[in-house]
């Protein structure tokens, strides 16, 4: 009897519990040897299929839900899967060119772009999508930068001492002229540095707003004021998008899943603290594990791997979202644990690498000016 060289054997497996759980996140039903046989093209005998399988469901890849059905993927065997092609998945170009174009055009509306950013990854994904930027808890200014990108439009960014980095775009329904904002940056940045955020709002108000005759510079001073206002009460700016996609997707008719969600999402502090915690890890590993060059790695968490028991049957894909060298922010993707990893990867990868770059290029506006 041939014996196999033990990496030929391993690889073979490997290969067979991905296209088992590939199989099952495409179909959703349980996957049979004699599908792996028919369909598989691993040119191996139904008996050697079988053997695999037993020794995939021994090792706590895959189990069977009823004794006489096929396999389905566990927690373990998604992580297996998700480790293999993490390193060597590659969004397909026309996807991402898409991708790209679908990205400029909301971006466009530059208020709220973090909220057009979750809906976006909500309708590539077909799951829900998140965005969060990071909390500024009881911080203070070290600088304030206002980057004119249009006659209407103007990004803030706030430098804090803790180094984090809050940004915010503003659209205006007057025109402000590039050089007067560049002047208000300058003024603003003489009497806020070292201001902790809380007494930003009243500072800008008394000694600004009240001040200003511009029409465009008083707009854009109250925006700045309301921002801060909310700044002040260290809320999470967290965006989440496409639920109704999760609530439409329940499997095999399990109501618990949707309790369990609309439960956790009721609770707006508790999950706003997993994803802080998530941000943390995130910018903990990039530090650790990114490759050259790269300023940020998508994590997958799945199923039991999640710190939350009601996220038992779902998986995380997420990815921390860097200016500079500072994590300012956390994307991401909400889904079953039946989810098209490859894909889910790369969408968040690639809108990660996306919002970097736009922060990039507003950060350098203001060091070419």
């Amino acid at each position: 009897m041939r014996v196999l060289r033990p990496e030929v054997a391993q690889d073979r497996k490997e290969k067979i519990l991905s296209w088992v759980v590939y199989n099952y996140v495409s179909t959703g039903r349980p996957v049979s040897s004699e599908l792996i046989a028919e369909e598989g093209r691993f040119n191996v005998s139904s008996a050697t299929i079988r053997n695999i399988l037993k020794e995939l469901e021994e090792g706590g890849y895959l189990y069977q839900a009823h004794t006489s059905g096929g396999r389905i993927p566990s927690d373990k065997g998604y992580r297996a899967y998700v480790d293999n092609v993490i390193g060597m998945q590659r969004m397909a170009a026309n996807e991402k060119d898409r991708l790209e174009r679908e990205y400029d055009r909301r971006v466009e509306q530059l208020d709220g772009f973090l909220k057009h950013t979750s809906k976006m990854l909500a309708d590539m994904s077909k799951w829900a999508g998140f965005v969060m930027s990071a909390d500024m808890d009881l911080d203070s200014v070290k600088r304030l930068d206002l980057l004119s990108v249009g006659p209407k439009s103007v990004l803030s960014v706030m430098f804090a001492h803790s180094g984090l980095i809050k940004h915010a775009a503003f659209t205006l329904e007057h025109n402000a002229d590039k050089n007067a904002v560049k002047s208000l940056s300058v003024r603003l940045n003489r009497r806020l540095k070292d201001m902790p955020v809380a007494d930003l709002p009243q500072v800008i108000w008394k000694e600004f707003l009240v001040k200003e005759k511009d029409k465009g510079l008083e707009e854009l001073l109250k925006k700045l004021v309301e921002y801060f206002r909310g700044l002040s009460k260290s809320e999470d700016a967290l965006y989440l998008e496409g639920l109704s996609r999760i609530y439409s997707n329940l499997e095999d008719g399990n109501v618990d899943d949707m309790r369990n969600i609309a439960r956790l999402l009721e609770e707006k502090d508790r999950f706003s603290g997993l994803l802080r915690e998530r941000l943390r890890d995130c910018s903990r590993k990039t530090t650790a594990l990114a490759a050259p060059g790269k300023r940020h790695i998508v994590d997958v968490t799945i199923g039991s791997e999640n710190s939350v028991k009601e996220f038992k049957n779902f998986s995380l894909v997420s990815s921390s979202y860097c200016m500079g060298d500072k994590a300012v922010g956390l994307v991401g993707i909400l889904g079953y644990k039946r989810m098209e990893y490859p894909r889910m990867i790369s969408l968040v990868d690639t809108v990660s690498s996306m919002m970097e770059d736009m922060l990039g290029e507003w950060e350098k506006i203001d060091f070419e000016e």
